[in-house]
């Protein structure tokens, strides 16, 4: 029997009796990274050691541990659970605090094909020199989707098999947002027919080369209006490319995040890239009209990251990729064979230089937002050792926060320690949300656009799920179990038969199941919510059990993979897993 009554079949609704109580106190978690000198991780501080502030004022520290590498090392690997046959899970397989889990992020939607090359060489050298088998590492890549090419494992030689899958590619997307050289002054006469008042166009040996581009008006001449206008278009088809990248990139990394919640303890994500830039700009008129700023987006990703406690590594896979001005294959020259005069070589390597640092401000800022680091050298295997040795050892601290008011603004966090000499990383801040106001109306778009598109499992809310093949004509029948310490309750106070309050707990969620076809075409899919209050004896009975939810859903026969979803509608937290089945036949 169902502890939790779908929305739809409630007998009682709210009235203005009603009294919700709702935490305003939240505590906030920051995981950090102290090293000394040398670069060493230190591991001997205290919690008197520690000064936390948020924008610049000081909070208490409310609890405190330490993690350290290499402190069950030795213990024997837990063998993963064996589920049973029509059984799927998004629990975590690796739940202990103190193994050192990282995902390897290979970015081919960012990062031209010889630099992927390049940085899968460097991989296999790492795996060949400097792997630690007390590491869980996967490895994913980033194209025009995110594909696993291994999921958590310490056997080098999976990961060997995995790297050696990958394969360089230029996905379509990045191609066509390639970066033109449309600056130059030269352009052709064009072939128009003019009348013969018509003044003021240059000959067929092209524009005066020490005439600027402009943004048109009287005294232009009519090609450079022409060529200014050709400039401004592929800025746009290049912004909207680059705007498609941006997007994909973005949500690969949420959902990284998201696969990674509800793994313990701090998490290190190694991004290989070349990355995009953070800003777009320029030193051109059609430049400043076409001026693009992605740095919020970036930020709303990053924090999503750090309530994960996921901290980005940056490796650069151009490495310390040289200017223009260094490049022997610069010949000086235009692509009509003119040298190109003080002017034109100055604007070239302002722009090439602004492209560079953009690029590189991009990689840099995801890694200290995140309390991660950023590496920019040759040697990608090095960075990679460095950066696993870090993330081993590491401080979790809380503190309630004194700003009590939830107004969806950033807040500064900044980690000291009272020796001098050490290095701290940690987060930079966080987004003060309300979410139960963030996440009104917001219930169902979220949760199928996360169902659809499962590449890695979201594990913020986890759950069990079974689905046994149906009897002929019948439904099939979905049947959730929800892990309530992953599900936030609110107390709410409702009136009883004799007229005083009793409270209650109250637990909001919605499910999703898809359907799709073995080619990943979408059948039907089905949801169901569920808005319950709790009595005592049923909230402690689902704080051990889990919270149970049926879902049916019709189907012809065939074979299908499942993609199930749970969204906590007070949080917004979502959980996502697949399962296959057959309908109509074994």
């Amino acid at each position: 029997m169902s502890l939790i009554t779908p929305a739809g079949t409630q007998s009682q609704s709210p009235n203005q009796s009603e009294l919700v109580i709702r935490a305003t106190t939240r505590m906030v978690s920051v995981d950090a990274v102290v090293t000394d000198k040398e670069g060493r991780p230190v591991t001997n501080l205290t919690k008197d050691d520690f000064t936390i502030l948020e924008d610049g004022k000081p909070q208490t520290v409310a609890s405190y541990a330490v993690s350290e590498a290499g402190a069950t090392s030795q213990q024997r690997p837990k063998a993963q659970p064996v589920l049973p046959p029509h059984v799927t899970t998004n629990r975590p397989d690796v739940v202990e605090s103190s193994d050192r889990i990282a995902v390897l992020l290979l970015d081919g939607l960012n990062t031209p094909p010889q630099n992927q090359n390049y940085l899968k060489q460097q991989m296999l050298k790492f795996l060949a020199e400097h792997f630690d088998p007390s590491r869980k590492l996967a490895v994913v890549v980033l194209s025009e989707k995110l594909i696993v090419l291994q999921t958590f494992t310490s056997d080098p030689a999976l990961l060997k098999t995995a790297l050696q899958k990958f394969q360089a590619v230029a996905p379509a997307v990045a191609r066509n947002a390639g970066e033109w050289d449309l600056s130059t002054t030269y352009v052709s006469t064009p072939e128009i027919s003019l009348p013969p008042e018509a003044h003021g166009g240059p000959d067929s040996s092209g524009a005066d080369p020490t005439q600027v581009p402009t943004s048109g008006g009287s005294s232009d001449t009519f090609a450079n209006d022409i060529a200014y206008m050709m400039r401004r278009f592929e800025n746009e088809a290049q912004n909207f490319a680059r705007d498609t990248r941006v997007n994909i990139t973005l949500d690969a990394l949420q959902q990284i995040a998201r696969f990674l919640s509800g793994q313990r303890g701090r998490k290190s994500l190694l991004w290989f890239s070349t990355a995009f830039p953070v800003a777009v700009s320029g030193i051109n008129p059609e430049d400043l009209s076409t001026s693009r700023n992605y740095g919020d987006k970036l930020r709303v990703t990053t924090n999503l990251l750090n309530d994960a406690h996921v901290a980005i590594y940056a490796i650069d896979a151009a490495g310390l990729a040289g200017g223009a001005l260094g490049d022997a294959s610069q010949s000086g020259r235009d692509a009509t064979g003119r040298i190109m005069l003080t002017v034109e070589a100055n604007r070239k390597l302002a722009k090439d230089e602004f492209a560079r640092m953009a690029t590189d401000d991009t990689l840099e800022r995801a890694a200290l937002d995140t309390g991660g680091r950023f590496f920019h050298a040759n040697d990608i295997s090095n960075s990679i050792a460095l950066s696993l040795d870090e993330a081993g050892s590491y401080y979790m601290l809380s503190y309630y926060p004194t700003n009590k008011k939830w107004d969806g603004k950033f807040r500064q966090v900044r980690v000291k320690v009272n020796r001098p000499g050490l290095t701290v990383r940690s987060r930079q801040g966080y987004f003060a949300i309300d979410a139960a106001r963030k996440n009104a109306g917001t219930k169902t778009d979220d949760l199928k656009a996360a169902v659809s598109s499962i590449a890695l499992p979201s594990t913020q809310v986890t759950f069990m799920a079974r689905a046994l093949p149906p009897a002929k004509n019948s439904e099939l029948m979905v049947e959730f179990a929800v892990d309530s310490n992953t599900v936030s309750f609110e107390t709410v106070a409702r009136p009883s038969g004799s007229g005083t309050q009793v409270a209650r707990q109250n637990c909001n969620l919605s499910f999703e199941v898809q359907a799709f076809t073995p080619d990943g075409k979408l059948v039907k899919g089905a949801g169901q919510s569920a808005d319950a209050d709790l009595e005592p004896e049923t909230y402690e009975r689902v704080r051990k059990q889990g919270i149970p939810m049926k879902v049916p859903i019709s189907l012809n026969a065939g074979k299908y993979m499942l993609h199930l979803g749970v969204r906590d509608n007070h949080t917004g937290l979502i959980g996502t897993a697949e399962l296959p089945v057959v309908v109509g036949g074994s």
